[in-house]
């Protein structure tokens, strides 16, 4: 449910510089002014649909990221040593 409205707020964007799995939303930029703008945007898209956000959850101009057992980095993604190592273990 979650997920389905959060597509519909959001849907225009998705992929082109947001990623929403379940209940997180990943804003990915590469210029920091547009990631600003772009995060605002997001942020009011949510305030103006009533979906609470709790900042201080979220972290912001990040260079790296787990997400979904994966390492995010600027211009690369990587399985989570972590578990590579359980798999093969």
């Amino acid at each position: 449910m979650f997920q389905k409205r959060i597509n519909s707020i959001l849907g225009e964007h998705l992929d082109k510089f947001i990623i929403v799995y379940l209940n997180n939303i990943i804003i990915y930029l590469e210029n920091k002014e547009e990631y600003r703008e772009h995060v605002k945007w997001v942020l009011k898209r949510l305030q103006e649909e009533q979906i609470l956000v709790v900042v201080k959850k979220y972290k912001f101009f990040t260079r790296k990221t787990n997400f979904i057992e994966f390492i995010i980095k600027l211009g690369k993604i990587s399985m989570d040593p972590k578990k590579v190592k359980a798999i093969v273990s």
